[in-house]
């Protein structure tokens, strides 16, 4: 492996994750300064994912 290609290491699991769950829970203002939920967010598809992440997430950390 090259030292280019482990600066462009790609980011492992774990980080992509909470990178995306960091992304939905802004996106529905549950996150962030000055968080305002979006009503109703509980029944959207971002927050849905949001728990499918956390339960991966849990598995990745035990």
């Amino acid at each position: 492996m090259t030292v280019q290609n482990k600066l462009k290491k790609e980011p492992s699991e774990l980080e992509a994750l909470v990178k995306e769950k960091v992304t939905l829970a802004s996106k529905l203002g549950l996150m962030g300064e000055g968080a305002q939920p979006i009503e109703v967010y509980e029944e959207t598809e971002e927050y849905k994912r949001i728990n499918e992440i956390d339960l991966r997430l849990w598995e990745l950390v035990k």
